[in-house]
């Protein structure tokens, strides 16, 4: 199913880690001590903040500019 950036933001905090399980993993990098795992979801990009010393997601940010891509280059 494809679903604009759009949709995604309107969804359930639930509906959006499906959304972006569905997805394509890209990549990940480091940012202070969360890993920041990078998705292709449909015609946008999404950023999972993932704490692995607590196991837990802090946050996701999604966002459609090319540019921001820079980061993981």
């Amino acid at each position: 199913m494809m679903i604009t950036h759009y949709d995604f933001i309107r969804m359930s905090e639930a509906e959006q880690y499906d959304a972006v399980w569905a997805g394509t993993f890209l990549g990940d990098r480091k940012e202070g001590d969360l890993w920041v795992q990078l998705y292709n979801v449909s015609s946008f990009y999404v950023e999972v903040y993932y704490d692995s010393g607590f196991n837990k997601i802090q946050r996701i940010r999604s966002f459609t500019k090319v540019a921001q891509l820079d980061l993981y280059l």
